[in-house]
């Protein structure tokens, strides 16, 4: 090999090498496409929503954070508004990216991780403790506005990952659901008892039924 490389004219070895650099620089920083340019735009948007700041080198955790928490404590619709609204403005800005670039934002760590979360709470928020009834109970405290957030969330998902992801999306969180309420003991001495799955009591479809997951999103 050395030999037939020593064997090469010079300009042909230039050539090469200039190939050759070109390829591993181009390796090393790819072009950037437009859905890189969507991406940073993007993550400057949601700069302090769901990705932190920086304010005199001190980091600065994102809203998401703080309005979580406050959601999952208060569970109700004033404790929750912060956090809907803030997963309201991923979905938009999520959604307002060329179809291509969809599953690209999407998968971004924060954003993935954000969508992905506030379905899960909203579905768990809405079912409670125990399997609501199907019909107007199976919203729990949630109202119009806060079921349009829902579908808006559903929305994007589907337009980002199809619907064979949202099923195991769908899935995955009804496997988490409770199928039972177990009454509260102050009792240090009794033995804490886990509340069975709504998966070993009821079937796929009667969860379906009665979960925010059935919603027709068509009328909100």
């Amino acid at each position: 090999m050395e030999n037939f490389i020593n064997s090469l004219p010079k300009p042909v070895l230039a050539i090469l090498a200039i190939i050759i650099g070109i390829f591993v620089f181009m390796l090393i920083n790819p072009p950037h496409t437009v859905c890189d340019t969507q991406a940073s735009t993007f993550k400057e948007t949601q700069a302090g929503n769901i990705f932190p700041t920086v304010v005199k080198k001190n980091k600065i955790p994102p809203a998401i954070v703080r309005a979580k928490e406050a959601c999952q404590l208060g569970n109700s619709a004033g404790s929750c508004y912060e956090y809907f609204m803030v997963l309201k403005k991923v979905a938009d800005d999520v959604g307002k990216a060329s179809s291509e670039c969809t599953n690209q934002l999407f998968n971004i760590t924060e954003v993935k991780s954000a969508l992905n979360d506030g379905i899960e709470l909203m579905v768990r928020l809405a079912w409670g403790v125990k399997p609501p009834e199907p019909g107007l109970e199976r919203f729990g405290w949630m109202q119009e506005a806060e079921i349009a957030v829902f579908c808006r969330l559903k929305s994007v998902y589907l337009r980002a990952n199809g619907e064979e992801a949202w099923t195991a999306l769908r899935k995955k969180v009804a496997a988490k659901l409770p199928g039972e309420e177990v009454p509260f003991s102050t009792d240090p001495a009794q033995v804490t008892v886990e509340p069975k799955k709504a998966t070993e009591m009821l079937a796929e479809q009667d969860i379906w039924n009665r979960s925010l997951f059935s919603v027709r999103c068509e009328s909100f």
